[in-house]
């Protein structure tokens, strides 16, 4: 089955495959096409180490400590349903892991998170890319 793919940096990855982040925001609607759908979430080799990140504000110190070794780069960690999309509020703030206040944020609502009990190793790409996760296969857009 081809599946749409998302590249996010981590731990912001790792944090949606543990149940703690539950909205995924961009500061643009460009990813709309995506609800109502099932999609991967890829961990991309860049590592967030901004304040946002290393104190998250929505996050305990234990949280954001906990099990650092499980944080892979440069794979696919599980899927996700996304059953909503939509600009965010400050009341999201606290499932989004971000402030939804101070900036316009789009939002990515998201449910049955499976985690692969394996990362599926490749690389990733900006915006919305695909994966034939039967093949395991990097695709270009399906038709």
């Amino acid at each position: 089955m081809i599946y749409p793919v998302i590249t996010l940096y981590q731990p912001w990855a790792t944090w949606i495959m543990r149940g703690w982040k539950t909205i995924e925001t961009r500061t643009h609607n460009r990813f709309a096409s995506l609800e109502g759908k099932t999609i991967l979430i890829h961990a991309g080799m860049r590592t967030d180490d901004s304040p946002a990140a290393t104190q998250n504000p929505y996050l305990t110190r234990e949280m954001i400590n906990h099990n650092p070794d499980e944080m892979v780069n440069g794979g696919i960690l599980g899927s996700v349903h996304v059953h909503a999309f939509g600009e965010c509020m400050y009341s999201n703030s606290f499932r989004a892991l971000i402030d939804c206040a101070m900036t316009q944020r789009w939002g990515l609502f998201l449910s049955d998170i499976k985690k692969f009990e394996i990362p599926i190793a490749c690389m990733g790409e900006m915006g919305i890319w695909y994966y034939d996760l039967d093949n395991k296969l990097k695709i270009r857009k399906p038709s």
